[in-house]
């Protein structure tokens, strides 16, 4: 009788551990060698990240090895690849921190969707390896180009806001965005195309493009380190709470720049005419120790430049983009 006891314990000790074992999930972390290879499901319609276990650190060679994963489904998945099958990767190259991809005609031939999906596969997938910042792609030995002919990318994986899941509740939008001039005294405005989930705030979208800096010169008018507490649209006026490192202070760029920027970003939106702005809940502090934040902040363009680029990062509206 005790014996079989003790079996029966056993057993369940042995059941307890193997399910506990089965129950632990790996997550990506590249600096332990594992990445997140992004695919497509079945109706390609959704992004479907797995785990992908490696040795390998030189950047070259990690390229060659995500990409050969993410170009080849592991059999045993109900998975499809993001290029599909009429479409053939060729090689890659860097410049700085920006890893370009070379692919025959057939990518620029996907339809708008496909292409969205597969621009965010490619990009989520390989900006995790380190020194990667942006992923520009070329199709037939040109850079990938929107409807209307202006060019996309490089891209980051901020441009796919919160990672593509579901084609079908993403939105692509023209955000103007004010950054500082070279001086820090005015602003240079730089339009981006920004795809992003549609049950997130524009307004957050936008603040989120700000913090991760220009694209065409300029200078960043926020700490890269800054995080976004809240926000919300209250009958027209966009509340933003910021962590502490919101107030760090931004070289070269003076403190009215820096707040001004923010706030003609978001008031040149249709939803939002006056800007609050705390930090860590609190109103009653000076910015930088110039500016008081206890106010209601209004539109001033009084600071704008003469400098205007583009950034268009992305193709066309809600069903196509994200």
């Amino acid at each position: 009788m005790q014996n079989k006891l003790r079996r029966m314990l056993l057993f369940a000790l042995c059941v307890l551990f193997f399910g506990a074992c089965r129950a632990e999930t790996k997550t990506a972390d590249p600096s332990a060698g594992r990445y997140a290879i992004y695919y497509l499901d079945k109706t390609a319609t959704k992004l479907t990240p797995l785990i992908y276990e490696t040795q390998t650190t030189d950047k070259n060679r990690l390229v060659a090895e995500l990409m050969q994963q993410l170009l080849h489904v592991p059999s045993e998945e109900d998975l499809i690849t993001p290029t599909g099958d009429r479409t053939r990767y060729e090689s890659f190259s860097f410049d700085d921190q920006v890893l370009y991809l070379y692919f025959d005609d057939g990518y620029r031939e996907l339809k708008i969707d496909r292409k969205t999906l597969c621009s965010a596969a490619l990009t989520e997938t390989l900006a995790q390896i380190p020194g990667v910042d942006h992923v520009g792609i070329y199709s037939g030995g040109k850079p990938l180009a929107g409807a209307d002919g202006s060019l996309l990318g490089p891209f980051s994986a901020n441009d796919f806001i919160n990672s593509v899941s579901d084609v079908n509740s993403y939105e692509t939008v023209d955000l103007m965005l004010y950054f500082a001039s070279d001086d820090g005294k005015t602003f240079s405005e730089e339009m981006r195309n920004v795809t992003y989930r549609a049950d997130t705030l524009l307004e957050q979208v936008a603040v989120e493009q700000l913090i991760a800096g220009p694209r065409n010169g300029g200078r960043a008018v926020l700490p890269p380190e800054t995080k976004i507490l809240s926000v919300s649209v209250n009958e027209n006026i966009c509340y933003l709470n910021f962590s502490k490192e919101f107030l760090n202070p931004v070289s070269g760029v003076s403190p009215d720049v820096s707040i001004y920027a923010l706030v003609d970003t978001l008031t040149g939106l249709k939803t939002v005419q006056r800007v609050r702005i705390s930090v860590e809940g609190s109103q009653t502090v000076l910015f930088r120790d110039t500016v008081s934040l206890d106010a209601l902040f209004e539109q001033n363009l009084d600071y704008v430049g003469k400098t205007s680029t583009s950034s268009s990062e992305s193709e066309e509206s809600g069903s196509a983009e994200n």
